[in-house]
């Protein structure tokens, strides 16, 4: 049901807008005590507006069970306002900085109040970052650095954000739905969406559906390394089924299995890559 970016001036400034506002200030019971000036009020209407909307759809449905519909958070969900809404019939999708303390705070309350959460944290999974702006003169846009497939594997809410800011509430956890990459129309058309979206939607969702331990040994089980050649030989595979992808390294490193990985916390040059290409060249020239 949407709710990203609800701007109360658009309200606030239209005419039509407020000479209704003023009507319902006089005949609505509900909105009795309230002042026009206080977003308080606004607020109010958006929560009134959603439980109207979600009524048109009760009425509508076939089945015996209330629909449960999800909003992002927004000023609606934050905690001066999140009463309004019902852990019952929303679910929350979160689209903050889990590096930013008052977006840790948001979902942290969020979570106390029981509500169902799908995670969509911009800082490391909206794929349309790290590319030129469509308005304004900064050189990059808004959610910049681009968010590599490393980044978005390691995009571990329980580890990164659960245990280190909630003391491991277990309860927490199982609000934790799932969670959902995402790309925005603005900058991304039918020429480059695939490329934008895959591998790095596949690496999340091997996060997601395995949750692999991150704090392991270079190249076990759950590190980068490890999943690296498995997402590397499946992109070659869905290529192969006409569904490209962004190119993970060269078509050497893909041959030749853990030629190219550099040895963590090292910025020295990698030996055995260097003596495996020089070999080759040795080989070619004779």
């Amino acid at each position: 049901m949407g709710g990203d970016e609800v701007k109360l001036s658009c309200w606030k400034e239209d005419e039509a807008f407020q000479q209704l506002l003023t009507e319902a200030l006089n005949n609505n019971e509900t909105l009795k005590g309230y002042d026009k000036s206080d977003d308080a009020l606004y607020y109010k209407l958006w929560a009134m507006y959603q439980d109207r909307v979600s009524g048109i759809y009760d009425g509508l449905a076939t089945g015996q069970n209330k629909a449960k519909f999800v909003l992002w958070n927004s000023h609606l969900t934050q905690k001066e306002n999140l009463e309004a809404l019902s852990p019952e019939r929303y679910t929350i999708q979160f689209w903050g900085n889990l590096a930013d303390k008052s977006f840790q705070e948001e979902l942290g309350n969020i979570l106390e109040n029981r509500f169902e959460v799908i995670m969509s944290n911009y800082d490391d999974l909206y794929l349309d970052c790290g590319f030129g702006p469509w308005v304004g003169g900064a050189a990059n846009n808004w959610c910049s650095p681009y968010k590599s497939w490393k980044t978005i594997f390691e995009s571990d809410v329980i580890r990164n954000f659960l245990w280190k800011h909630h003391e491991r509430k277990d309860w927490y956890i199982n609000l934790i739905l799932g969670g959902e990459t995402a790309i925005w129309t603005e900058q991304t058309g039918s020429g480059d969406i695939l490329q934008r979206v895959f591998p790095r939607t596949w690496a999340y969702a091997e996060r997601l559906w395995t949750n692999p331990d991150s704090d392991v040994e270079m190249g076990e089980l759950g590190s980068w390394e490890e999943a690296e050649v498995r997402l590397a030989h499946f992109a070659s595979l869905m290529s192969k089924r006409g569904i490209t992808s962004n190119t993970f390294k060269p078509q050497f490193c893909l041959q030749n299995t853990g030629a190219c990985v550099l040895p963590r916390a090292s910025a020295q040059c990698a030996t055995t890559p260097l003596i495996t290409i020089l070999s080759l060249l040795v080989f070619y020239a004779f």
